[in-house]
């Protein structure tokens, strides 16, 4: 058996929304603070990857993904951080005008477990929460592959 099935066209996606489900559900897995930002970076990357996964299933179709991404709100955004994990800096070919910031709050449930909320600034005076861009991401990946395996534009 191999770590990554390349016949299966959907392995990145279905690795991705396992992730996803822990990240979600962190309560339910005791996510350690560290574990949670670690999933974190590791779920941007994932989801970038995703757009390397579909042109390569729809290589026809690469310059309309290419537009798409440019076009989202997070798919751009999750681009950059994904190349932040990569590269460390990413100074050339950034897609938005995203930049991490040393903003944080705190999030309590009734329980009693927290954790951290990371705000990116996403430019033009708008700041959101990580967890809020991966969502975000998500649903603007499922569409664009809605998109595709529907055969619609």
């Amino acid at each position: 058996m191999n770590i990554i099935n390349q016949s299966n066209q959907h392995e990145n996606w279905f690795e991705a929304l396992a992730l996803w489900n822990q990240i979600a559900n962190w309560i339910s897995y005791k996510t350690s603070e560290r574990q949670l930002r670690q999933q974190f970076k590791t779920m941007a990357v994932y989801l970038w990857n995703e757009k390397d996964w579909l042109k390569g299933q729809y290589p026809e179709q690469s310059k309309f993904i290419e537009n798409q991404i440019n076009i989202s709100k997070y798919m751009r955004v999750i681009g950059d951080l994904a190349n932040t994990v990569k590269h460390r800096n990413i100074s050339k070919h950034q897609r938005s005008e995203m930049r991490q910031t040393n903003y944080f709050g705190k999030v309590t449930l009734g329980c009693g477990a927290s954790r951290r909320m990371y705000y990116i600034d996403l430019g033009k005076g708008e700041h959101e929460e990580v967890y809020q861009i991966l969502r975000g991401a998500l649903e603007e990946f499922s569409t664009l592959r809605q998109r595709l395996l529907s055969g619609a534009k």
